[in-house]
């Protein structure tokens, strides 16, 4: 069985959801360190001044905090929910791209909501837009599997969490290459695939085609076209 391991983050870009698609199980590695700085609670939307971050504010925690402990701040609330707030950015970027309408609505339910955990909002969201790609990949959360492995390195969780889900080919990201040991999977009989991903062009609002951008771009501009678009990156030329 091919699956992919991958943190939640906050409104991924096309080749999270190329991995998803080209996987039967995608497992949510939520039960890891949060890593501060990261795409787990930040992505880049296109407006009309250009590339844009929309940044979800965390409450301060301990360092080896886990991801599906991480909790949403709304110290700011007298200035408006951040959710809410990023939904009126969205909306203003998006307004007059051709399928907006189809599917603010969706969006809309999930930015309303006051979420308490980080990972469920970064959840939903991955899970919306998987519904509106057409993606079936099934998906489970690690820290719902029980896994005691608090003493193991970065490869042997990731083996583990293999072993435990009856993964013997690995789809991984292109920057897993460079901290996992492929000697300890080879010796596992798990194979192991890195992603070789280029971002096809696409037209898009506001002039000059931006790589690089939360899925959100791709699916207000192009629509039912999205998932085609997604899986043609494999072969596509250079842009992300």
């Amino acid at each position: 069985m091919k699956g992919i391991i991958l943190q939640p983050t906050y409104l991924p870009w096309l080749g999270y959801f190329e991995m998803i698609n080209s996987s039967d199980i995608f497992i949510i590695f939520d039960h890891v360190q949060f890593e501060r700085k990261s795409w787990q609670n930040r992505n880049k939307i296109k407006t009309a001044s250009g590339q844009a971050y929309l940044t979800v504010p965390i409450q301060k925690s301990p360092q080896d905090t886990p991801i599906y402990k991480i909790k949403i701040s709304y110290q700011q609330d007298r200035q408006g929910n951040p959710l809410e707030k990023h939904w009126k950015t969205i909306s203003l970027a998006y307004k007059k791209s051709p399928s907006f309408d189809k599917y603010k609505q969706f969006f809309e339910k999930i930015y309303y909501k006051k979420y308490i955990l980080l990972r469920d909002l970064n959840v939903d969201l991955i899970k919306l837009i998987c519904d509106i790609l057409g993606i079936k990949t099934r998906i489970v959360l690690s820290s719902e599997l029980n896994l005691k492995d608090d003493n193991m390195g970065k490869t042997e969780k990731v083996i583990n969490l293999c072993k435990k889900q009856g993964i013997d080919i690995l789809y991984d990201a292109k920057g897993a290459e460079e901290f996992l040991d492929k000697n300890l999977f080879e010796k596992e009989n798990i194979k192991i695939i890195f992603q070789n991903f280029q971002c096809k062009e696409y037209p898009q609002l506001w002039g000059k085609f931006i790589p690089y951008l939360s899925t959100i771009d791709l699916i207000f501009n192009q629509g039912e076209k999205s998932l085609s678009i997604i899986k043609s990156g494999t072969e596509a030329n250079p842009q992300c």
